[in-house]
């Protein structure tokens, strides 16, 4: 999407007031929800058509939000002077038109007078009746503190011609400036959208011999696999074993996904009724109750789907421990040396076919216990292990885990079709032709906390840029924080909700169910 410079201008005339109609009480709480599978649509023109915005400030500091608290960095916000109102335009990708848009909300983060103090007002240009629509106003949000919210946006599709909708921010009051970190559009689009060419993945993309292992780059002389290792056009997908190109290419909606928790160990009583028993939409756990042997069962997870959860396996496929089952089963040069800070734990040759039937049978499992779907960590093995592990370069062995877990993918949809594949962490593997319509969601640690220390190294803010890209392509994206501070509880819920992302606060060993007061459903 184009970004245009600000324009700068002013006008002597007033605006005239909303001529939408407010009904009685509609914005007396705060909106929270982040729609599911939404796309981000961010402000691409801004014009300045009363007041004033802060000098040397530009409308790209309202494409992500950044602060929280009282922080108060000039160049991450902009600043509206009193008696301002401002217009920005967002624009639909070209293919996509207004009617395909099922849902809409706009995503803001404010700063600036309670409403009580002073109003400023949200609305949207209706193009079928020409006015103005009051959307919502700043009624959610605390005296200059950062607050995020999300306004939804009745019957979008009367609020999109051309393929472009018009926000206008603004206010009569003469009392006091007010700040935005974020204003985005959000837009949930019809499901014979979701897999077009351009934007999530056709049979040409979703695991051809070209990108889901072909000899050229999962398996040649020189690389340290052969033509049996973990990509080759004949065990990457055929029609009989692993899906058909189309089964990784189809994007299934998430429902009702606001919430979620990840618990890997300490199970109470060794069972998941305490999980059963909250208010999360979704839960994350172990194929085991003990990671070896004790497998949950399908009746037990059968018992959380029934009160409306999704459940989602977790299990390694770019390391191995020690207690895990399939250890003999591994042999010792397939094996890379212990993971930083595990020493039970060892990287793994993932692209060595040895390697496909241990994490077959961890998919079968999950299918047999009937899960919603897998969560699949250690995809980071792909940086962490020397450059030249497979012969090759870190390229490469990015390539070569792409082709795995688009051959995860492949097996378990031509099963299931419905079952979900969530890959945690390495969001840059969008990059990757074929990874993008293989997943169904991403799953991010330390996107904002890392054990209540701000995450705010270079490899912080690509992750999040590149959590974004996933989450703008319709895909589900969660993040997982690990603080205790209720300070860095509360800026890790409100970045990444006002990200779009459904967020996530607990402790690093993830041996408990965390529930956060004021965040997490009660």
């Amino acid at each position: 999407m184009q970004v245009v410079k600000w324009l700068m201008c002013t006008s002597l005339a007033l605006l005239t007031a909303c001529n939408g109609q407010e009904s009685q009480g509609a914005f007396d709480a705060e909106r929270g929800a982040i729609l599911p599978d939404a796309r981000t649509l961010v402000c691409a023109t801004l014009q300045v058509e009363r007041g004033s915005i802060g000098s040397g400030q530009n409308l790209q500091a309202l494409h992500t939000q950044t602060l929280s608290g009282t922080q108060d960095r000039w160049s991450e916000y902009v600043e509206f002077a009193a008696n301002t109102s401002v217009t920005c335009t967002f624009t639909l990708p070209s293919n996509l038109g207004g009617g395909t848009i099922t849902a809409a909300e706009v995503g803001v983060n404010y700063r600036g007078p309670a409403k009580a103090q002073m109003r400023w007002v949200f609305e949207a240009w209706d193009t079928t009746t020409h006015t103005w629509v009051v959307v919502g106003d700043n009624v959610f949000a605390q005296s200059w503190k950062w607050t995020a919210a999300s306004l939804p946006l009745a019957n979008p599709a009367q609020f999109f011609s051309n393929g472009t909708l018009k926000l206008r921010y603004h206010t009569t009051s003469s009392a006091d400036a007010s700040q935005l970190d974020l204003l985005v559009v959000r837009a949930q689009v019809a499901d014979s959208d979701a897999g077009t060419s351009t934007d999530a993945g056709t049979s040409t993309d979703a695991g051809t011999t070209t990108d889901a292992g072909a000899p050229a780059d999962a398996g040649t002389s020189t690389d340290a696999g052969t033509s049996t290792d973990a990509g080759s056009p004949t065990d990457a997908g055929t029609s009989t074993d692993a899906g058909s190109p189309t089964d990784a290419g189809t994007i299934v909606p998430w429902e009702n996904v606001s919430s979620f928790t990840y618990q890997l160990t300490n199970y109470t009583g060794g069972t998941l009724d305490e999980i059963a028993g909250s208010k999360f939409d979704l839960a994350i756990v172990e194929l085991s109750r003990d990671g070896s042997t004790g497998w949950f069962t399908a009746a037990e997870v059968s018992a959380l789907k029934a009160r409306g959860k999704q459940v989602l396996a977790y299990f390694e496929i770019g390391a191995i421990e020690e207690y895990r089952p399939e250890w003999p089963q591994v042999p010792a040069d397939m094996k890379l040396g212990p993971v930083n800070g595990w020493p039970d734990e060892q990287y793994v040759k993932y692209w060595d076919e040895r390697w496909w039937p241990i994490v077959q049978g961890r998919i079968d499992q999950a299918l047999a216990a009937g899960f919603t779907g897998c969560y699949l960590d250690m995809i980071v093995t792909y940086e962490e292990i020397a450059a030249n592990a497979a012969g090759t370069n870190r390229a490469d062995l990015a390539r070569k885990m792409v082709a795995l877990i688009v051959r995860v993918s492949q097996y378990a949809k031509a099963r299931n079709p419905d079952f979900k594949v969530v890959p945690q962490n390495s969001p840059e593997l969008i990059d990757n032709t074929g990874y993008l319509p293989a997943i169904d969601g991403l799953g991010m640690e330390d996107m904002y906390w890392s054990d209540d220390t701000a995450c705010s190294a270079d490899w912080c803010a690509e992750n999040r840029a590149n959590a974004a890209r996933v989450r703008a392509a319709g895909k589900l994206v969660l993040s997982t924080d690990y603080a205790i501070q209720p300070a860095h509880v509360s800026d890790a819920y409100t970045r990444s909700r006002a990200a779009g992302f459904v967020p996530y606060v607990t402790v690093r060993d993830l041996n408990q169910m965390t529930v956060n007061a004021g965040w997490d459903p009660q």
